[in-house]
Parts: structure tokens; sequence; C-alpha cells
């Protein structure tokens, strides 16, 4: 690494150069399944030793949103990009995964009648209430006062959360003066201050992208930093339950619902932060052996959306056709391959299917030439 190229003089321009992307793709999928894992064991679908609290799924729920700011933000300044752009990006990534995985949860829900009846807390029987079920989430207000969790989809919380983001920061990204305040405050005030509560966890990822002093750790630091970032994560599991996320609830007049760890989840935030800061230039030191993982690491996380809005249900269905591991370790493990299996089949008709619904949204509502190829990735 004597002289320094082009590859070279990326890595202190951008924040998110090509080896960290190439990290964070391994990271979004290994995060993805860790809460697959804490999902099984929540569901009995494994009742021997586990090490880890049923914090661990919602932490690593935390990772995504910081992944997210910071793929975002990096995804509208490294391009040309407008509000017209960003937003059939964003619709083209979430709609072909967010709608088969609430119609296959629904018709899952519906479906089942086998020996094994599986406890669901959100019960299909009244069509009414079945409906309230499925609206809500399909224009992503289930963390609105009052409204019902997703049928037999908890984790689709998250999204209803991120969707908001994304819409906030496009308006105040794209648009100007007095437009972009009544814009911005009106979705604010649309989303929800449950929902906002967790969104500085969100803008954590972009303020990487935009602060300067985030690019410049030395790399002699970075492995103290990375340890230290595991010990806070430690000590993070001893007092959340019992010190910050009882203060939230006393602090806060309203139901938390899916913000009730928002204190502990700001930690969180900031270690995740801390933790990509210092990977950063330990994988841009190691550039040559990293980018040659790139193709595993884009082909897991090219799945990794559809493996954590399809799991639930498909635990679920596991379950109720008396697939269980029990105690058994390896057969827990063989049971979570096979819905990472599964996840990475549908994502042929979910995931995979975004660049043909971009680029045909492109050609739709974009008529103007030079339009940017829809094959690029946008996270």
């Amino acid at each position: 690494m004597a002289e320094r190229g082009p590859e070279n003089r990326e890595m202190d321009d951008r924040f998110l150069t090509r080896p960290l992307s190439v990290a964070l793709d391994f990271a979004r999928f290994l995060a993805a399944f860790l809460v697959v894992v804490g999902h099984s064991v929540q569901l009995h679908l494994y009742t021997g030793y586990y090490p880890f609290s049923g914090r661990l799924q919602h932490y690593c729920v935390i990772v995504f949103f910081v992944l997210s700011g910071l793929v975002i933000s990096t995804s509208v300044t490294a391009r040309r990009s407008s509000l017209a752009r960003y937003t059939i990006a964003r619709v083209s990534r979430i709609l072909p995964v967010a709608i088969p995985a609430l119609l296959f949860a629904a018709l899952a829900a519906y479906a089942l009648t086998g020996p094994v009846q599986v406890r669901i807390d959100n019960s299909p029987d009244d069509p009414l209430l079945f409906a309230e079920r499925i609206l809500p989430p399909l224009v992503f207000i289930s963390a609105w006062p009052g409204m019902p969790a997703p049928v037999w989809n908890p984790p689709y919380w998250s999204l209803c959360y991120e969707v908001w983001y994304y819409a906030i920061f496009a308006l105040a990204f794209f648009l100007r003066g007095w437009w972009r305040v009544a814009a911005v405050a009106l979705a604010c005030f649309l989303a929800g201050s449950t929902l906002l509560l967790l969104f500085p966890v969100w803008l954590l990822g972009v303020a990487l992208t935009r602060v300067p002093a985030a690019r410049r750790l030395p790399l002699a630091c970075a492995p103290v930093v990375l340890v230290g970032c595991l010990l806070a994560a430690w000590g993070l599991f001893q007092v959340d339950r019992e010190v910050l996320n009882p203060l939230a609830a006393e602090v806060w007049p309203d139901k938390l619902k899916w913000s009730s760890c928002v204190l502990s989840d700001y930690v969180m935030g900031l270690i995740m932060s801390a933790a990509v800061i210092a990977l950063r230039p330990v994988v841009n030191w190691l550039a040559e052996p990293v980018m040659k993982l790139q193709r595993p690491a884009q082909a897991l996380a090219g799945f990794s959306f559809t493996l954590y809005l399809f799991h639930w249900p498909l635990i679920q269905l596991l379950r109720s056709w008396g697939l269980q591991a029990g105690e058994s370790p390896w057969l827990w493990a063989a049971l979570l391959g096979l819905v990472v299996t599964l996840s990475a089949a549908f994502s042929i008709l979910t995931e995979r299917q975004s660049p043909h619904v971009r680029g045909w949204m492109e050609r739709r509502f974009l008529p103007e030439r030079g339009v940017p190829d829809a094959r690029a990735v946008v996270a």
C-alpha cells in the first residue's frame, strides 16, 4: 500500500467506501439472522440453552436503523438524485417485499387448521378485526396510537418506522424554503411522537456521512474502539431492563409501544455508530481481501430484507406442522437453515424483482433522458 490510487482517495473522501460496504452487507445479513434466531426462541421453536435475552433481536433492529440512515444518506449524495428518483427507489425497494410479506402472513394465519394450534395474539376470526390488522401496515401507520400490530408479522413494525424516516429525510433534503419547513412539520405530525422517538437513532447513520471526524479515526485506535463497543454492548444488557427502560416509561406520557426501549436504543445506536467508525479503517486497510468477498456479501444481503419480513410466519407454520427442535441444538440449526433457505427462495419473487419494478417506474414516471440504470444497488 505504498502509493495512493483512486480507491485510496475514495476511502478518504467518502465514509461508505467499497470495502466498508462489503463488511456492512455481512453485518446486515447477520443482524437479520440474529433476529430470526431470537424469535425462534421466543416462539418456542427451540427450548434448549440460549445465552441471550429477548432484547438481542430488538437491538439488531437498531443496527438496521443506523445502517439504513447511513446508506440512504450516501445514496442521495453519491449520485445525481431528485425527490422523484428517491421516491421511486424507495417504493421499488419496499413494496415488492412488504406487500407479499403481509399477504403471506395473512394467508398463513387463515390457512392453519392443523392438529397443533399455534397461539397468535392477532386472531383472524373476526373479518373486521383482520382487516384492521392488514390495512394499517399497508400504508405504514401501524405505529399510530390505537393501531393494532400487523397480522402475524410483528417484525413489520420497524418497516413502518423506517418508511416515515425515509419520507421525512427526503422532504428535508430535497425541498427548500418554507415548503420544506411545512412539509417536514406535517410529516412529523402524521408520523406521531412515539415513532419519532427512534428517529435520532436513524439519523446517527446519516451523521456518519456528514461529520468529517467520523472518517479520521486512526487505524491504530480502531481495535481499541471495537473492543470498547463490545464491552459497552455487554454492559447495556446488564442495565437496560432494570434502569433505562423503566425510566423511559416513567417520563413519557403516552404508551411507547415499539419505542419502549428508547433510552437503551439510543445507547445501542451510539455503540453501533462507533463500531462502524472503527470498522472503516480496518476494512480499508484490508481492502484487497475484503473485496474478494463482495459477491457472497451481496448474495447474503440480497435476501436479508425478505428473511426479516418472512421469518415470523414461517416459524409459526413450522410449529403448526409439528416441526420443533425442542432442546436439540442440531435440529434447531437445521430448522433455522430451512427458514433461511425458504426466505432466499422467496426473495426471487420479492427483492430480486425490485430492479425490474424500479426500471418500469423510471420509464413510466421519469421521461427525461439519462435516467440511471435501475440495476444500481440502493439499500
